[in-house]
């Protein structure tokens, strides 16, 4: 099973490649607003906590963590349910869009420093 270090791993792993520091800068530029996101998801001591700072992200429209593709916390309070996905689950998932989008940070700098 995939932990949260596993893929803090992965995600530095993805960094420690890229060799150029000024597509380097543009990638930590892009991911700071997905990094704070994800931080403070996981801060959350329970899964209503957890609800309750996505409903605030989403409310300020920094919801740039959107990793269940739902529109409101209710859609995915209703997906947690209905799948019984456990909280360090709920964790993990968000982690793992952080490292999504991290691998699409990485892809769009390094193809527009090429041009």
């Amino acid at each position: 099973m995939t932990t949260i270090n596993d893929i803090n791993k992965e995600m530095q792993e993805l960094i420690s490649e890229v060799e150029d520091e000024d597509v380097l800068e543009e990638i930590n530029d892009k991911m700071l607003p997905f990094n704070e996101n994800m931080n403070s998801l996981l801060q959350s001591d329970t899964v209503e906590d957890f609800l309750t700072i996505y409903e605030d992200m989403n409310i300020k429209d920094s919801a740039v963590l959107k990793c269940y593709n739902l529109d409101t916390t209710k859609e995915l309070e209703e997906y947690i349910q209905k799948n019984k996905v456990s909280f360090d689950d709920l964790k993990i998932e968000a982690t793992q869009a952080t490292c999504e989008a991290l691998k699409f940070a990485i892809y769009d700098s390094e193809e527009e420093d090429e041009y």
